[in-house]
């Protein structure tokens, strides 16, 4: 290695190769080290100290959320879960990060309105030297000379200017669409809080079935121990106990994974405690009144139809961007290159020269002209995608107060039900206190009343069910934690 640096070195017209080759080395090294280094991680989960798309007086809130996350005495109403899910929620993260992407990228539209200075080094040497004894050969002849240059591409103002006001655009639309995740966010929030508050109630009617088989159980082991029957009465009471006992167990199952869904949402560990208000939620269903709205002036305030207004606008910049690939490229370099018709003398100081190179084409095939079509027809496009939403959210609001109606009816036919049961078995205890009926029949009416009030709860649930999916279509829910969408100027 040593001897091939030396016959590297000895040689004029391989000198600058042999630096080059050093060059190349050494980059390479640097390249291989720099490969080896652990890819960039994330931020921890706090990292969201902006809390893009909040408004500023819900940030307190949001900040208040973490610092007692871990307070065993801590009981999560719905608001907190919200804030806490905002903080941390790992759904939210990428839309988030993105925000911070273009507003990385409208910093780069800003700085394309200023020229990008370059600097060109050009190191030559004979490769060989034919012409050493020549008269007119200058005393530099044969040696490694150095020309250094400069040269700036002037941006194109019209591209950049509309460029610049489409970063802006992307910007916002980014804000928008975290707001629109955040809002998803919060209607499944509000779905798990309303479906652990039905559970919980159901989970202490199933519990209550129990004892009352069991007594049925009891009285079967003694009347057929007394009249030598076969205990077939008795046999199907413990199937009802095992049955009561399987659907209290099933609907603890279900609430556990509720609250493990709700955890994961919010971005809790499953196995941390996290003890939540379930009810709480109901009330901010309960005070919805989705009739005394209407779907036009709630459309106007939903974040689809700010996106979908932006597209728009962003289709506008986009067939401008198109146009101005019609301006011609210009460079300006400045460099010891002599014109036609000067040159630099081969004895005496070398000239600098200042080009202005201004380059268009002659013919481009239609390319710009397709381009710009292309632009137009993507706004059309933007356009009637505008038309097709605001339809699909009308047909959403119908529907969504259709399933209201329903729920209301089902509630209704729950309680009359209930109300039923309820006579039942007043009038059981009376014939059972009297003497006129066994304690079976008592004992069935009592579950078939317990069955029937958890029919009403679960009428009661797809109710709120139906009411809180209605406020995220009128995006009420989401105006509470995040105020209006912000509107395009």
């Amino acid at each position: 290695m040593v001897s091939f640096l030396h016959y590297l070195f000895s040689h004029s017209s391989l000198r600058v190769g042999g630096v080059l080759c050093l060059c190349l080395l050494f980059a390479g090294g640097c390249a291989s080290q720099k490969a080896g280094l652990d890819a960039p991680q994330l931020p921890a989960k706090h990292w969201l100290e902006e809390a893009p798309g909040v408004p500023v007086d819900k940030k307190d809130k949001v900040a208040a959320a973490i610092p007692n996350l871990y307070d065993a005495e801590k009981i999560f109403k719905f608001d907190d879960a919200v804030f806490l899910a905002i903080q941390q929620s790992p759904a939210l993260v990428n839309s988030a990060v993105d925000i911070e992407i273009k507003r990385l990228a409208l910093t780069n539209a800003i700085w394309k309105y200023m020229p990008e200075p370059r600097m060109s080094m050009v190191v030559s040497n004979n490769i060989t030297q034919y012409n050493m004894n020549t008269r007119d050969t200058p005393s530099d002849y044969g040696r490694p000379k150095l020309q250094v240059g400069f040269d700036a591409v002037f941006p194109n103002p019209f591209m950049t200017y509309f460029e610049h006001q489409a970063q802006k655009l992307m910007v916002n639309l980014a804000i928008s669409t975290h707001r629109k995740a955040v809002g998803e966010a919060i209607g499944k929030l509000g779905d798990l809080y309303l479906r652990l508050y039905a559970k919980k109630r159901i989970l202490a009617e199933q519990e209550a079935i129990i004892p009352v088989t069991k007594e049925v159980a009891d009285y079967w082991s003694q009347v057929e121990g007394v009249d030598g029957k076969q205990g077939v009465a008795r046999n199907v009471a413990v199937q009802q106990i095992r049955e009561a006992e399987l659907k209290a167990e099933k609907t603890r199952m279900e609430e556990t994974m509720l609250r493990t869904q709700l955890k994961i949402l919010a971005g809790v560990a499953p196995k941390q405690q996290f003890t939540i208000d379930a009810e709480d939620v109901r009330g901010i269903v309960h005070n919805f009144d989705g009739r005394v709205l209407h779907w036009e002036d709630r459309w106007e305030k939903t974040e689809d139809s700010m996106l979908l207004r932006s597209q728009v606008k962003l289709q506008d910049y986009n067939i401008m961007v198109a146009w101005a690939q019609y301006v011609p490229d210009m460079t300006i370099q400045v460099n010891k290159n002599p014109p036609a018709g000067q040159y630099n003398p081969p004895s005496g100081d070398e000239d600098t020269f200042v080009h202005l190179n201004i380059s268009f084409p002659l013919l481009d095939w239609g390319r710009r002209y397709r381009g710009v079509q292309t632009a137009r027809m993507q706004k059309a496009q933007a356009f009637h995608e505008q038309s097709r939403k605001r339809d699909d959210y009308s047909n959403n609001w119908l529907q969504s107060e259709q399933r209201v109606s329903l729920a209301e009816t089902q509630l209704k036919l729950a309680e009359n039900s209930l109300k039923v049961a309820e006579l039942r078995l007043t009038e059981a205890d009376i014939a059972y206190k009297e003497g006129i009926a066994e304690f079976p029949a008592r004992a069935s009416a009592r579950e078939a009343a317990a069955n029937a009030r958890i029919a009403c709860y679960e009428a009661e649930m797809e109710l709120d069910l139906a009411r809180l999916e209605w406020m995220k279509v009128a995006t009420v829910l989401q105006e509470r934690y995040l105020g209006l969408p912000a509107i395009e100027e």
